[in-house]
């Protein structure tokens, strides 16, 4: 006889479904273009075309079907951090932000050196790259510290300094590998998460005076000057320099049209355009399926930010619930808006994958992790509510410290 009662543990609101169709879609959407990008009749008739070695031999389903096992594996932990009860999840918050600070402080010494960057571990042919676990542990650090102190938000020290300057350690971490980008994602999360919360608006203007000296010493000092913010306002100038990705990308978005040249049909694969199946993927989608890829793909983005931020919003009664499910939804919506931004050469360029979509593995496990943990909140939220208890939790934004 069938047990409704275990049944019950996968029932989900709409946007319980919705974060889940928007997630799916992506990462579907992502694994076609891969496949486009990387194999393929296309990719053979490029090569032959270049009068290069037979292509007979090569394997154009190698990125498909890694690309394939990462989703699997995505959508596995997924299912298992969505059945961890939050109040668990709460309780493992200190050991991961001490396990997350020993990855990112060890890749530095002990991470492999691409392009010069130490961003990675490798062992054994796998490679995993500790950001991306380190921006969970950072959210659901964030909620925790906040709720104990809800109290002391307005004191500058306690309520915003110390969980600011967590934050400000890990910043300090990802700029010494480099990874410029990823600091910047953390520091917008972590500054929208505490605005949220109540922390008050002229506290944020003198962090501000205080990090922008710091910053804008990081950024015109050696390399970053000439290879990153001079090409990213003079791209023509450095065509086949420093611009010369960007100058690519803009050309691919460009020459699609408004409906693509058709799936598969792209002119510019992985010799014309450096990293098109990581960090550049949007590009071609906006070469292969025009400006309605692109705008499917923004629509998706809309779709997971919208239910997010309702299943957020439900468990506002409890801070630590409506903070990590903001900052989770916020983090992934987020980080898909630099990527695109980079790809369009609206902002300068940072080495940022696409959340559901981007080969790679660390990243597709981490943005599936954090799709289960969103939907733990909402699977919680869909219960029997117990019997009433006296006094009852107060609603934001004195909400009251959950059990555990």
């Amino acid at each position: 006889m069938m047990n409704w009662a275990a049944m019950g543990r996968f029932r989900f609101s709409n946007h319980g479904w919705m974060l889940i169709l928007a997630a799916l879609s992506l990462a579907a959407l992502g694994l076609v273009m891969i496949f486009s990008v990387t194999g393929g009749l296309l990719l053979s008739k490029h090569y032959a075309s270049m009068n290069r070695a037979a292509t007979s031999t090569v394997n154009t389903r190698v990125f498909l079907i890694s690309q394939s096992v990462y989703i699997a594996l995505g959508i596995a932990v997924a299912t298992v951090a969505m059945l961890v009860p939050v109040w668990l999840t709460r309780r493992l918050v200190k050991p991961a932000i001490v396990v997350a600070f020993l990855l990112l402080a060890g890749v530095l010494f002990l991470g492999v050196n691409v392009n010069g960057a130490h961003r990675w571990y490798q062992l054994m042919g796998f490679s995993f790259q500790p950001m991306e676990l380190a921006k969970v542990a950072l959210i659901l650090y964030l909620a925790y510290i906040i709720e104990k102190r809800l109290d002391l938000l307005s004191d500058p020290w306690k309520g915003f300094g110390q969980p600011l300057l967590i934050t400000g350690l890990m910043i300090v971490l990802l700029l010494l590998q480099p990874d410029f980008g990823s600091a910047v994602l953390f520091l917008v999360v972590a500054t929208l998460m505490l605005f949220v919360a109540g922390s008050k608006l002229y506290y944020f203007v003198l962090a501000a005076a205080v990090a922008m000296p710091l910053l804008w010493y990081y950024m015109v000092a050696g390399w970053r000057l000439s290879k990153r913010i001079i090409p990213f306002l003079h791209p023509e100038y450095f065509s086949q320099g420093a611009s010369y990705q960007i100058i690519r990308s803009l050309d691919a978005f460009g020459s699609g049209g408004t409906w693509g040249y058709g799936l598969g049909e792209g002119p510019y694969k992985m010799d014309f355009l450096p990293e098109a199946h990581t960090d550049y993927i949007a590009a071609m989608i906006g070469q292969e399926l025009g400006f309605a890829g692109v705008a499917f793909l923004i629509l998706l983005y809309g779709m997971f930010l919208y239910a997010g931020v309702r299943i957020a919003w439900s468990h506002r009664e409890s801070m630590f619930r409506f903070l990590m499910g903001l900052g989770l939804t916020l983090m992934l919506v987020l980080q898909a808006l630099i990527n695109l931004s980079v790809v369009m050469n609206l902002i300068p360029s940072k080495g940022i994958t696409l959340p559901f979509v981007s080969f790679g593995g660390t990243s597709m496990v981490v943005s599936f992790l954090s799709l289960g943990m969103l939907l733990s909140l909402d699977r919680e939220r869909l219960r029997v509510p117990e019997p009433a208890r006296a006094p009852e939790a107060p609603a934001l934004p004195a909400a009251a410290p959950e059990a555990g």
